[in-house]
């Protein structure tokens, strides 16, 4: 049961918490975030004053972060997902990644209106798309893996010759495909676009939705019938995060990720990749590789401190044991201590 994943997870972190304290443990999950609101936010943090004056900031800045013509926030990506299908209620969704599987977020509301779902790698599966069908393009993976841009273009111009809607699930990837120069997905054309203010930036868990002010005013009404918009305290923090995001920041973590030595996993037989922002392993064995690659991820968490999506993700994220050097417990590890750690939490899971 992953709620049983969830729950050891959390017991361990407090576990550490307790015994050594904040500096043992390193969050090198990628969804760090943070929550830098001033002394002076404080004082608005009610209800109405707050989501009033915050979603204003909110809104300015997110423009500027993902284009479009009104931007909006909800308390989490996966919430502004549903929001999108539960408003929009289109008959099918084409959800084409450059690997699978999709976040299962999108599938999941899809089935709550019964609307067909099909995802694929494979961009042919755009001609199946029509008027009725909403087409999600995911940019980047739940593990960073980076659609080439002429794919991404292509992708998008197949599905505005078909009048399809191209909402674009730019979660991480509205960060991570700076790295590569990429634009924002609301200048190559997307009509929607969310991304995650946790991933790859300094902010709590929420979701920005961004796009065509029609579409936007009809889902930001359909949330809050249901309270998926974002509360006032998270509005500080997005706005906070979106005023300090650092893109130096991420080229540091790109730079590092790029010359971390990581021939020391050859010998152990597994697969993995580097991603943009640090590495990924993705399978250790051959038999139960999604309860092995858990085990190894709870033996990094317990020895070492280092948190991971693996074992504290949410219901349904990706099993790959993923290393991020973005955030700011990173800064407090060197590469041998990581490469290491992951090292001797496969070899001890796999032997």
């Amino acid at each position: 049961m992953e709620l049983d994943r969830i729950k050891r997870a959390k017991n361990l972190i407090l576990k550490i918490l307790k015994e050594k304290g904040r500096e043992h443990l390193y969050d090198l999950s990628g969804l760090s975030g943070g929550f830098l609101i001033k002394e002076e936010d404080k004082d608005l943090l009610n209800t109405y004053i707050g989501s009033s004056y915050f979603s204003e900031k909110v809104k300015e800045l997110g423009l500027k972060h993902l284009g479009g013509e009104e931007c909006v926030a909800f308390n989490r990506t996966s919430s502004a997902i549903l929001a999108t299908i539960l408003a929009l209620k289109p008959k099918k969704v084409v959800h084409y990644l450059p690997e699978l599987p999709g976040h299962p977020s999108i599938k999941r509301a899809c089935k709550l209106i019964d609307s067909e779902y099909v995802e694929s790698s494979n961009i042919n599966i755009l001609k199946e798309v029509d008027k009725d069908t909403l087409t999600v393009i995911t940019p980047s993976t739940m593990d960073l893996k980076i659609l080439e841009l002429e794919k991404f273009k292509k992708a998008i111009s197949i599905a505005k010759e078909k009048d399809s809607l191209v909402f674009v699930d730019d979660a991480s990837g509205a960060r991570a495909r700076l790295l590569y120069n990429q634009p924002r997905a609301w200048d190559l054309g997307a009509d929607l676009v969310v991304t995650s203010t946790d991933k790859l930036m300094e902010g709590p868990r929420g979701g920005l939705l961004a796009g065509k002010k029609e579409l936007i005013d009809k889902i930001y009404e359909e949330g809050l019938k249901y309270g998926l918009e974002a509360q006032p305290p998270i509005l500080a923090g997005m706005y906070r995060a979106l005023e300090n995001f650092s893109l130096e920041r991420l080229k540091k973590a790109f730079e590092r990720a790029k010359n971390i030595d990581l021939s020391k996993f050859d010998s152990l037989n597994i697969v993995y990749e580097r991603t943009p922002t640090g590495f990924v392993i993705k399978k250790i064995s051959n038999k139960d590789n999604e309860k092995k690659l858990v085990e190894a991820g709870f033996y990094l968490l317990e020895r070492y401190g280092i948190i991971t999506i693996t074992v504290a993700g949410s219901i349904g994220a990706s099993k790959s044991l993923r290393i991020d050097l973005t955030s700011k417990d990173a800064d407090r590890l060197s590469d041998d201590y990581i490469i290491n750690a992951v090292y001797d939490s496969i070899k001890i899971i796999i032997n």
